[in-house]
């Protein structure tokens, strides 16, 4: 009885193990024909792309320029300069995220 067991549980997961992939291939062949775009679209997506890239490098600049001033300064000014440096980046790095996501929104139609 336990050979008859051992030899099912054994077939059932050669069957398995060999069947998985190929329903796996075809789900991914099914998502790849689904997911062409038209030229328009990409065009703008990376219109949309390069535009979020260019307001975190100028978040980032920003961030940079105040908090070197900021260390120019002592005490409580200097850390009041800082923490409104960062939340001018912050502020901004999400307002950055925010029109990424309206201009993506917006590429998809």
């Amino acid at each position: 009885m336990m050979r008859i067991l051992t030899r099912f549980a054994i077939a059932l997961v050669l069957a398995v193990g060999l069947a998985s992939p190929v329903a796996l291939a075809s789900q991914e062949t099914m998502a790849k024909k689904s997911t062409k775009h038209s030229a328009e679209h990409m065009a703008a997506v990376k219109k949309c792309t390069t535009d979020y890239n260019e307001a975190v490098k100028k978040a980032n600049d920003d961030y940079k320029a105040a908090a070197k001033d900021a260390r120019t300064k002592k005490g409580k000014e200097r850390t009041e300069a800082l923490a409104a440096a960062s939340k001018a980046r912050k502020d901004a790095l999400a307002a950055a995220r925010k029109a990424d996501k309206d201009c993506l929104a917006a590429a998809l139609k």
